[in-house]
């Protein structure tokens, strides 16, 4: 289980998780408005790291573009899926 600080933009023309100089970054379609972007980051996050919803929680910052999510994956497992992104 791993807690990471990640910057979220909401509203995008699609989405993206990356990692950039140490940070972590989720670019979402949906619209920060009654909670539809966080539930689609627990789904986008679930899908793009092959998880289930309930392995994936938003502890802190549920109305900020900074959020503090919980994530139950291996460190090792999360830096191969940046590694297979950018080759």
């Amino acid at each position: 289980m791993i807690n990471l600080e990640i910057k979220i933009t909401a509203g995008a023309k699609s989405n993206n998780f990356k990692k950039e100089n140490g940070n972590y970054y989720i670019r979402i379609m949906a619209k920060a408005i009654d909670g539809k972007a966080n539930k689609s980051i627990i789904e986008f996050l679930s899908k793009e790291l092959n998880l289930k919803k309930k392995d994936i929680e938003i502890i802190r910052g549920e109305k900020s573009s900074k959020k503090i999510i919980s994530i139950n994956i291996d460190e090792t497992v999360l830096n191969k899926y940046f590694e297979n992104k950018i080759l």
